[in-house]
């Protein structure tokens, strides 16, 4: 009886493995399609097959934001990972067929956030580069400085709200408000609102509390959003909660690592709400949008 009841136990837990290791997420409101619906995408998770689709991918690369926005013909790059996760990304777009970006958007100039972007910049034509308007004087900064001075690009300092659009998707983009803080780097980043039909993606970068407080008390977009990349890798603050709970996010992305995982206390409060929390610890976390619904899966 043992044997069989250690059989059906492994039986079991062969089945939840298999359901964890591809997440199907549908936002609340939303049934199930079929596989053969958005073109198919839903089951291979591909490339956008028709106007209105948007896929994202966040990128395992550690304690670090790397995040590939693809609409039909075009790509935006939010933030580039480490120097040496840049391949990553590169294998990804040469997979994909990817030699061209409309945009690269860095959110911040930490390294596990612009540490990619020589490579990236020197690898792939790229039209037009968003960054905060701040100096830094790590060599990861310069590298990507000089990276784009070879490559001709004059990057744009956002310090007014701006709003673009690509292949279907809508962004605002958020600059910091203060000309200083009390966290130099991370609170100088800026926060990307993407529209998807009736679904919106919010990309926080590495926000802490000043940044945060800016958030909740402006009033140029909605903090509500169907997925959110959680700011910081997880990490509290005290208006964290506040924070969370105006987002209110179905699926909420955790950039981390085994070494440095998310904090417990944001953990809690997102399974309060029920939201479905994906670590990029656990393999790359992709999303496909049709304007409708959101499936989410995981490698």
């Amino acid at each position: 009886m043992d044997m069989v009841r250690n059989r059906f136990l492994q039986s079991i837990k062969a089945v939840l493995l298999c359901i964890s290791a591809a997440v199907l997420l549908l936002l609340p409101g939303c049934t199930p399609k079929e596989n053969a619906a958005a073109g198919g995408a839903a089951e291979e998770m591909g490339l956008p097959a028709e106007s209105g689709q948007v896929k994202v991918t966040f990128f395992d690369v550690g304690k670090g934001d790397a995040i590939l926005i693809e609409t039909v013909g075009h790509a935006m790059l939010i933030d580039s990972g480490y120097d040496d996760t840049a391949g990553i990304l590169l294998d990804y777009m040469k997979e994909q067929s990817i030699d061209y970006l409309d945009y690269l958007l860095i959110t911040h100039f930490d390294k596990d956030h612009v540490g990619g972007a020589d490579r990236i910049l020197r690898k792939v034509e790229t039209e037009t580069v968003f960054q905060p308007d701040y100096e830094s004087d790590s060599g990861q900064y310069q590298e990507y400085e000089e990276a784009m001075a070879e490559s001709g690009i004059a990057p744009v300092s956002v310090t007014e709200t701006m709003e673009l659009s690509m292949g279907g998707a809508d962004f605002l983009i958020y600059p910091p408000q203060q000309e200083e803080y009390k966290e130099e780097d991370n609170d100088f980043s800026l926060v990307v609102s993407m529209t998807c039909g009736e679904r919106r993606f919010l990309f926080a970068g590495d926000c802490e509390k000043e940044r945060l407080k800016e958030l909740l008390a402006q009033d140029e977009f909605s903090l509500r959003h169907d997925v959110l990349k959680v700011p910081h890798h997880g990490r509290k603050e005290k208006n964290s909660e506040e924070f969370l709970k105006a987002v209110m996010p179905a699926a909420a992305v955790i950039t981390s690592s085994e070494e440095k995982p998310a904090d417990e206390e944001i953990c809690r409060v997102l399974e309060e709400m029920q939201t479905e929390i994906y670590f990029t610890q656990n393999g790359a976390v992709t999303c496909l949008c049709d304007e409708k619904e959101i499936w989410v899966t995981q490698e």
